[in-house]
């Protein structure tokens, strides 16, 4: 018979228990799980006095006891995910980020490319999976996010999916975007065609920030709300806000759309080893969603690759 063992031990086995039933839920292959605990036992180990884990400690630690989440804003009650102890504000100085002086010293040139783009396709609509309580769009291809107009959007990174296509035509731009320090895998075009109302939401995560440079905007017609505070958006005038916020957008133009680069960086609060974790921990996510790729219509990737063949009034809408 082995000897008892101490509180102190089955609390130790409690918690390993616990940690791996986290792990698990994010849907990830065994040998990612693996290295994700590892990964986590070690940053949890490190100890309070350790600032490189700060975050994703408390953040591990809080689903682990199952502690209900940390809400800085109720404007955020809508975000699925919610990293503690990042600095929370729905708008940011753009005098915060060096290189939004780059971004915004950049806009013709960007915007030379972005019309460019009238004489290609690659313009496809903005859909998401649905959450079941969403309204379906005709063509079945996940949700739209917005309730009137259209909304489409060219992708030039997105979470390792291919879009090589779309990146050898604006190649300057590409070659800007990689020159952003913390770049977060993401950044598209994103066009609203007139009378286009983006419904109000919230993104998926506040482990990252949003930029917008709008490149072409009708005067006076275009607004973006985060949280309780509405903007007038300026052609050529950079955007940098936390769209965990509760947000919604205008086009209120009858003639003209509305066409922004938008690009997400990570949070400047998160550490390069919090980034480089939870780059692990989402790319190994979207691997095994990516599983599922053909076989399930409401699967990320599958609405991606459909929303790709569907062209319709797309060029009409965007270039009208």
């Amino acid at each position: 018979m082995s000897p008892p063992r101490s509180d102190s031990e089955l609390s130790k086995n409690a918690i390993e228990v616990r940690l791996h039933k986290v792990i698990e839920s994010w849907g990830m292959s065994k040998f990612s799980s693996n290295i994700a605990y590892h990964w986590i036992c070690r940053a949890v180990s490190n100890g309070k006095e350790d600032s490189e884990w700060t975050h994703v400690r408390k953040w591990i630690l809080a689903q682990i006891n199952g502690q209900q989440r940390e809400h800085t804003s109720a404007w955020q009650f809508g975000c699925p995910e919610i990293i503690p102890l990042l600095r929370s504000t729905p708008l940011w100085k753009t005098s915060d980020f060096p290189w939004v002086a780059k971004l915004e010293s950049s806009f013709a040139v960007i915007k030379k490319e972005l019309i460019g783009l009238q004489a290609h396709q690659g313009f496809q609509p903005y859909r998401a999976p649905s959450s079941g309580i969403d309204c379906e769009v005709s063509d079945k291809l996940g949700v739209a996010a917005h309730d009137r107009g259209e909304w489409n959007v060219f992708y030039l990174f997105l979470h390792n999916m291919d879009f090589s296509a779309n990146r050898s035509l604006c190649p300057q731009t590409v070659s800007i975007i990689n020159s952003i320090e913390g770049q977060y895998d993401h950044a598209f075009f994103s066009a609203l065609a007139p009378h286009t109302h983006v419904k109000k939401h919230n993104g998926p995560t506040n482990k990252k920030l949003r930029c917008h440079l709008p490149l072409v905007v009708p005067e006076h017609n275009c607004r973006l709300r985060v949280g309780d505070e509405m903007v007038t958006v300026e052609e050529g005038k950079c955007l940098v806000f936390d769209d965990s916020f509760e947000h919604e957008a205008w086009n209120d133009d009858s003639d003209h759309s509305r066409i922004v680069l938008i690009v997400d960086v990570w949070h400047p609060d998160l550490t390069p080893e919090e980034r480089g974790f939870f780059k692990f921990v989402q790319k190994a996510e979207l691997r095994a969603c990516k599983k599922y790729f053909g076989t399930d219509s409401n699967n990320f990737y599958s609405i991606i690759q459909a929303t790709k063949q569907s062209t319709g009034s797309i060029h009409e809408a965007i270039w009208n």
